[in-house]
């Protein structure tokens, strides 16, 4: 991976939603692949690391390899895009006599009239089912025409599904074979299938723990293929060479569209197969003859875009999940890989001068979290990042203005200085509100915080009937902030379903040995809450007062073997040295925790939920 696909992944990673699947992007210039990158995990039961050579459903992108498969046809005097498809299908027919009137020409530029997406047979786990066609000729018999072709362009399904079945019947060959032959494989693109072509040979993603999707749908949406690969397909439209003729690209290229509304200019630039010939964006000077086709599937959400004027080619394809806008974000990281060239597109927004990158961006510390600002090009993105290395975006692509970084909402953002320490200040809805202040620099720990550094302490002292305890104080640990090792934090246990503060990192520095202090000063909510560890050894055992609970060293508690409640001020804690199937009686007015490794409730007598064996963790008496 190169340096600037590394920070491109970092950028996209940051826009992501927490518990998204997977992510692929690439970006080809001057022919060559200039960055490329994976994020997550290929989904299903297996869960492998992504990589740039896995595979997405690109769905729709699917429509430019049929138009391609069509235009080879052409090329070899076997069809005319002018001539009625029923020349070419004897068996299809519609309750409409219209239909009689459709071209191929028509079919591909989504102006045939005919209903819209065959849904049966679209998405399936298994693509052995041979009846297909039959079930397409059979669908087609029962409708009627929305529009007199060439009435009107409107996105359709179908047209592209009548395309590859024109395809397979004029060319004698499966449409799937047909395409290998004349696109797939003289491009090199071995990645790129459909889904009755998959081998197991690369990994196709799965969105989470959703079956596999396989499409049968495959001239309209039946691709799937790795983001580089779909880059050697762009790549031919910007450079033509021996596979297909140079007027087949520029026929492709040209606006097909029609709309009998004056104000449309959505229809009209439909080419053949693609959504838009002339694409233009607000935020960036792309040039003219921007070519762009979108992507979508049950699982899978996916941009393709050619762009003559700087020679290049980009596509992205994300899960659903991700929860991420592929077309802004793959303009977004080619604007910032083209800031790499000098190279500004930027038609709004000021490029953050690199003092204020030097001097802002970095962590930022609340009272319970730790943000990392991020600043590059034009875009101010601010991260929750956590010391157990979690990063989730909080807010995300603030546009600088030249003065604050803007959000779609109207929240501004800024930086301000007092008594040498820098804020980070919002204005939200005429309020200024001071939200963190940034990490600053402090000398190295001593050799005893070094010393509890990653050590586990666990809660001593519940109640029987708080609740906060459950949620986010269970256990603490400490660590140091990246980059920052003159700060501490002491990171609180928290369960995946507090919806209060989650995980909860407050900062704090070495006041001395024994003692640490929390010291941000952020005004209003800003440094609320802060954590003052103590700590001190009694008997051997090391304890520490913490967000007004006490801790203990979990090197030094006894095993678990069967023992029960007792009397006394604090509660018995034991580390479970096998599973715990059964759990012990509970008096009335008791309480029972049962946690895992990391000190986070699993079991909570007060809750009444039921419980799991464990086999690794903790259990407390309270």
């Amino acid at each position: 991976m190169n340096k600037l696909s590394e920070k491109l992944n970092g950028i996209l990673k940051m826009n992501l939603a927490k518990n998204y699947t997977s992510v692929s992007y690439a970006m080809m210039r001057n022919g060559q692949l200039m960055a490329a990158g994976a994020i997550g995990n290929s989904g299903g039961k297996d869960k492998k690391t992504s990589t740039i050579n896995d595979t997405y459903n690109v769905a729709s992108v699917s429509k430019i390899f049929c138009t391609l498969a069509v235009m080879k046809l052409v090329e070899q005097g076997k069809v005319n895009l002018d001539e009625p498809i029923v020349t070419y299908l004897p068996r299809f027919h519609m309750l409409d006599e219209r239909y009689k009137l459709i071209t191929l020409r028509h079919c591909l530029s989504h102006t045939s009239g005919l209903p819209g997406t065959q849904w049966k047979g679209f998405s399936v786990t298994d693509t052995t089912d041979s009846s297909y066609y039959d079930d397409v000729y059979d669908y087609m018999s029962y409708n009627h025409l929305k529009a007199n072709p060439g009435e009107y362009a409107v996105y359709c399904n179908d047209g592209f599904t009548m395309a590859e079945l024109v395809t397979a019947e004029v060319s004698g060959m499966r449409f799937s074979a047909f395409c290998e032959q004349f696109i797939m494989s003289p491009l090199g693109a071995a990645t790129t299938k459909f889904s009755e072509q998959l081998t197991g040979e690369n990994t196709l993603v799965t969105e989470g723990s959703k079956p596999t999707e396989l499409l049968l749908i495959q001239g309209a949406a039946g691709i799937t293929t790795s983001m580089p690969d779909l880059c050697k397909l762009g790549n031919m439209f910007l450079h033509p060479g021996e596979l297909f003729l140079k007027s087949t690209f520029e026929e492709m290229a040209k606006p097909h569209g029609v709309s009998f509304l004056t104000e449309d200019d959505r229809s009209t630039s439909f080419g053949l197969g693609w959504d838009n010939v002339s694409m233009k964006d607000p935020e960036y000077d792309l040039g003219e003859g921007v070519l762009q086709k979108g992507g979508n599937s049950f699982q899978f959400n996916t941009q393709f875009v050619g762009i003559p004027k700087f020679d290049a080619v980009l596509a992205i394809s994300a899960t659903h999940d991700c929860k991420c806008d592929v077309s802004e974000t793959i303009l977004r990281l080619f604007a910032t890989a083209l800031l790499e060239e000098g190279i500004n597109i930027y038609k709004k927004q000021i490029v953050i001068p690199q003092e204020m990158v030097d001097r802002y961006a970095g962590a930022y510390l609340l009272p319970s979290a730790i943000y990392h600002i991020h600043l590059y090009g034009t875009t101010c993105n601010i991260t929750h990042d956590t010391t157990r290395g979690d990063s989730e975006g909080v807010y995300k692509n603030l546009k600088f203005n030249g003065s604050v970084f803007e959000a779609v909402d109207g929240q501004t953002f800024y930086f301000s200085e007092s008594n040498g320490a820098i804020y980070l200040i919002t204005n939200l809805k005429g309020k200024r509100i001071p939200l963190a202040q940034k990490a600053g620099d402090y000398p190295a720990i001593s050799a005893a915080w070094e010393n509890r550094l990653g050590k586990q302490y666990i809660c001593i002292d519940a109640s029987p009937y708080d609740l906060v305890i459950r949620d986010i104080a269970t256990g603490l640990k400490i660590a140091q902030l990246n980059n920052h090792p003159g700060i501490l934090i002491a990171s609180l246990s928290a369960r995946d379903d507090s919806e209060i503060y989650g995980v909860f990192e407050g900062s704090f520095l070495p006041a001395s040995d024994e003692i640490g202090k929390g010291f941000i000063n952020t005004p209003a909510n800003g440094s609320r809450d802060l954590l003052s560890p103590c700590f001190e050894v009694k008997d051997g055992i090391e304890y520490c007062h913490a967000a007004s609970y006490l801790y203990r060293d979990v090197s030094t508690l006894p095993e678990y073997c069967g023992q029960g409640f007792h009397q006394g001020k604090t509660n018995l804690v034991y580390r479970l040295k096998e599973e715990l199937k059964n759990l012990p009686e509970i008096p009335n007015g008791r309480r029972l925790f049962v946690m895992n490794k990391d000190m986070s409730v699993i079991y909570d007598s007060l809750y009444k939920e039921s419980y799991k064996p464990v086999k690794e963790g903790y259990i407390s008496f309270v």
